[in-house]
């Protein structure tokens, strides 16, 4: 069965980005794309009709140009084109439900007043079933590398997995980054913290590096050749990986949500990562 990229198009400036990031993945992976707008409940609930069919009209604008865009990088791909009205969350978390990813994007960087559009990539990342990729309107062109955060969860095996794959599709070096700090032994307000020997932090990093090579057991194996580069970071995980992403064209996340109402929420290193976007986001479950 041909596997499928979902990818969510609302004209933002991010929608370009977005849909040649979807297009390239499908292509490669010889899968298909449906490229999706759902236009808001509200409009035209009111009676007035004319706000609807502007709508439509925008909608067919948005995706007729994302189509045009994907069969520029593969005139073979197997484009769908899908307009939908309601609740875009529903509509597009259920369309994404069978597929292998989904991609959307976002004009969020980082800030305390998100934009709606920034907002709703978290959305989608955090109730999504599948591999949720956010692409912000940011140029990485000239970026040679795939970044992954490695913790030893089954979140971050999954991670890794993808990582690795779209690292081995791009032809770019992966690095894994795993992030360690020295825990509180006190009251931070007394400067406890500060009380631990030198020893202690150098016990602390080879126990950190030993985590990562564990973690990283059957990587080359898997992917022969794929060019595995370790990051073991003294700083918070959020830190850590929106620095190494400054020169990646990707970096992967596992997200540790868990159940029906954990699932509303993502991890804290992921809801980081996305609210600090310096690259496109993939987030795992």
């Amino acid at each position: 069965m041909v596997g499928r990229i979902v990818a969510g198009v609302n004209g933002s400036p991010a929608d370009e980005r977005t849909v040649r990031w979807a297009a390239e993945r499908a292509s490669a992976l010889g899968e298909s794309l449906e490229l999706v707008h759902v236009i808001d409940g509200v409009i035209g609930a009111g009676g007035s009709g004319s706000f609807l069919i502007q709508a439509q009209s925008a909608a067919s604008e948005f995706l007729g140009n994302g189509e045009r865009l994907a069969r520029e990088i593969d005139p073979e791909l197997d484009v769908v084109q899908t307009i939908e009205q309601g609740d875009p969350f529903r509509i597009i978390g259920t369309k994404a439900r069978d597929a292998d990813a989904l991609v959307v994007g976002s004009d969020w960087t980082g800030g305390e007043r998100a934009s709606t559009r920034g907002t709703r990539s978290l959305k989608f990342a955090a109730v999504a079933d599948v591999p949720v990729v956010v692409v912000p309107d940011i140029d990485v062109h000239e970026r040679a590398a795939v970044v992954v955060g490695v913790d030893g969860s089954e979140q971050a095996q999954r991670a890794l997995a993808f990582a690795a794959g779209e690292a081995v599709r791009l032809g770019v070096p992966l690095h894994a980054v795993h992030a360690w700090v020295v825990p509180l032994l006190s009251d931070a307000n007394y400067g406890f913290e500060f009380t631990y020997q030198p020893e202690y932090a150098a016990d602390l990093e080879e126990g950190a590096t030993a985590e990562l090579d564990t973690a990283l057991e059957g990587v080359l194996e898997r992917h022969p050749g794929l060019d595995l580069r370790k990051l073991v970071v003294q700083e918070d995980a959020v830190t850590a990986l929106v620095e190494a992403a400054r020169e990646a064209s990707l970096v992967v996340v596992g997200s540790h949500g868990r159940g029906a109402f954990a699932r509303l929420f993502l991890g804290s290193v992921s809801h980081g990562v996305l609210t600090n976007l310096v690259s496109p986001v993939a987030v795992i479950r």
